[in-house]
């Protein structure tokens, strides 16, 4: 499941109608929410995860329902299908809340322990061109993104060395609930991608997503637009 995909696409497509700015590396903030996203690992259950999350307070910010541990703060979504549970938390971080962790949680079929199956964190900037924090690499002059393009096939085309910097990234894997039989059939359900804003050499942006492809070990471009 990617938690914000969608939802990031959106809000940048409106953005870069109403925003103006100019691009700037990762704030000391940003920094640490990024730290602690990384620090999130998949199949960690909801205690694990709330130890990340909240440090040495985290038992303050857990209770119990229905014979499952939760966290005290109310989820955005909470469902319940085929005997599994699950629930989506989103916390707004930071002095101006603009970065977004976003938190989906489910149990084995039933089962009363809650486990990180996916994440996914947006950083925004109201003064960016687009409302995301857009990356300090432009794209060069007649250049062309193209959906398959590896890393560093993008990379080329871009100024400076490396892609800079992401405004989304998301993650889920649901190895932790998945069934024998579901693992057996189908496979680990898994999936990993980053966002990107690059600005071009005239006012549009390139909004690009990039998919892990995990066989070939690499990040490729899944989809791109202009803002």
């Amino acid at each position: 499941m990617k938690l914000m995909t969608k939802a990031t696409c959106a809000t940048l497509i409106a953005g870069a109608m109403l925003f103006g700015g100019s691009a700037s590396a990762a704030t000391k903030e940003e920094s640490q929410f990024t730290t602690q996203y990384t620090n999130l690992k998949t199949g960690m259950t909801l205690t694990d995860t709330a130890k990340v999350l909240y440090g040495k307070e985290y038992k303050k910010q857990l209770i119990q329902k229905s014979g499952s541990t939760i966290l005290k703060k109310k989820a955005e979504e909470s469902y319940s299908e085929q005997g599994q549970k699950s629930k989506v938390y989103v916390f707004a971080n930071g002095k101006n809340q603009d970065i977004y962790t976003s938190l989906l949680f489910m149990t084995k079929k039933n089962s009363s322990v809650y486990r990180l199956i996916g994440k996914s964190l947006d950083v925004s900037r109201e003064s960016s061109a687009t409302g995301a924090r857009e990356s300090t690499r432009k794209l060069t002059k007649g250049a062309t993104i193209k959906v398959g393009m590896t890393e560093k096939q993008l990379d080329a085309i871009l100024s400076g060395t490396g892609l800079g910097e992401w405004t989304g990234l998301d993650s889920s894997d649901w190895t932790s609930v998945q069934s024998k039989s579901e693992l057996a059939l189908i496979g680990p359900v898994k999936s990993s991608l980053k966002i990107y804003v690059f600005p071009t050499t005239t006012s549009k942006r390139k909004l690009v997503v990039m998919d892990y492809d995990y066989k070939k070990k690499t990040y490729r471009v899944g989809d791109q637009s202009s803002l």
